[in-house]
């Protein structure tokens, strides 16, 4: 048995793979002052697993809590850390600076291509989001960043006098009251990035959303949409399969 994490910007999110099936799938904010005795509640209830894998886009200190936290539990585990290549598991990465592809985006990619072959494009619905977008060979064409739906709103409450930060959700269009407004302006502004980019650089019929608020923007698109809420962990599950057994 395996325990995959995965250390988003946000969120810290686990599950258990037996026999290649991924469950149990769970999750909690890191910004959390006793996340760590949450977390240490949480794994205390999980079976001794024979690897430990790791992926991490937030703080290299939270990474490190983490691990010492399972090694603390399960003494002498093995601990895998995974990490962007320039080229694995039948894809080929985009970047000049192959490490500099956030290892969350790279485990979509070996994901997306494994479990959706062919021209395809994964959206990660975080605190940011990223669109990339593989073709029919495996090749990592690039893609694009944009603040999330909660920064963006965030900014405005950050830059802009007199506004409060409410968390409710509201019908989207035109809006009769600031709140609603910004609300349907954050989903639209992130709607209209990945219909254009679906638009203006890709031919493909394939699009998988995954992170917090992918359900929420699956339900403005005017695509068909694949929802995938664990798909990180399935490409993490992927990365410690073909790399190390």
């Amino acid at each position: 048995m395996k325990l995959l994490i995965d250390i988003g910007n946000t969120r810290i999110k686990w599950a258990v793979e037996e026999d290649n099936i991924i469950k149990n799938s769970k999750a909690i904010e890191h910004n959390k002052t006793n996340f760590l005795s949450l977390i240490r509640q949480a794994w205390g209830k999980i079976e001794r697993p024979t690897t430990i894998v790791v992926s991490c886009v937030s703080k290299n200190e939270i990474a490190d809590q983490l691990i010492a936290v399972a090694e603390n539990i399960w003494t002498d585990v093995e601990v895998i850390v995974a990490k962007s290549s320039a080229i694995g598991f039948s894809i080929s990465n985009a970047y000049k600076q192959a490490n500099k592809l956030g290892v969350d985006r790279w485990l979509a990619l070996i994901a997306l291509h494994h479990y959706y072959p062919g021209e395809s494009v994964v959206v990660d619905c975080g605190t940011a989001i990223t669109i990339d977008v593989l073709n029919k060979q495996g090749l990592h064409l690039g893609g694009v960043i944009s603040p999330g739906i909660q920064l963006m709103k965030y900014s405005l409450f950050q830059g802009t006098e007199d506004l409060s930060n409410v968390d409710q959700a509201f019908p989207v269009g035109l809006s009769n009251n600031t709140e609603s407004a910004i609300y349907s302006g954050t989903v639209l502004a992130a709607v209209g990035l990945i219909e254009k980019t679906l638009r203006d650089y890709t031919d493909c019929h394939t699009l998988v959303l995954t992170g917090g608020d992918a359900e929420l923007l699956s339900q403005y698109l005017n695509c068909k949409v694949i929802l995938e809420p664990d798909f990180v962990l399935k490409g993490l599950s992927l990365y410690s399969r073909e790399k190390f057994e």
